[in-house]
């Protein structure tokens, strides 16, 4: 089992797309979050369907079932990039031309540059975790 490690929590498709800080840690029951301002979330080792890093980024991404509802969670293993606001596109004028720049394209090449730079440093123990998951998994299966 790998050592617990400090990642944060991204709910994806929710409502909620917060990143919650926190320590993972895999236990034979489970993966194990224990929230940095109090509180544990358990992911039970049967109600995980898939298990992967994102290429590129070090992001650890599960796919479970709770209630009956498949959800996707993500595990940053370095602190996520803040999400884009909701700005409206500037315009300025050059020589007479309009050049419309899209804020959200900058803040999205920021991001991926940041991930991209963040998965350098932190590639090898997400895929530590992926193939521990994958492995727990199917110890508990049988």
């Amino acid at each position: 089992m790998p050592e617990p490690v400090k990642v944060w929590l991204v709910p994806l498709g929710r409502n909620n797309q917060e990143e919650v800080p926190g320590r993972l840690s895999l236990e034979p029951v489970g993966l194990i979050f224990d929230v940095d301002e109090g509180g544990v979330e358990t992911l039970p080792l049967n109600q995980i369907k898939k298990v992967g890093r994102v290429r590129g980024s070090p992001i650890l991404m599960v796919t479970h079932v709770a209630e009956g509802e498949s959800l996707r969670t993500a595990f940053y293993f370095s602190k996520p990039p803040p999400v884009p606001s909701r700005r409206s596109a500037t315009v300025t004028a050059d020589r007479g031309r309009s050049l419309r720049r899209s804020g959200k394209r900058r803040d999205q090449r920021a991001n991926a540059s940041y991930l991209t730079s963040a998965n350098t440093l932190q590639k090898e123990l997400v895929v530590e975790w992926t193939i521990e998951i994958r492995r727990a998994i199917r110890d508990a299966n049988g």
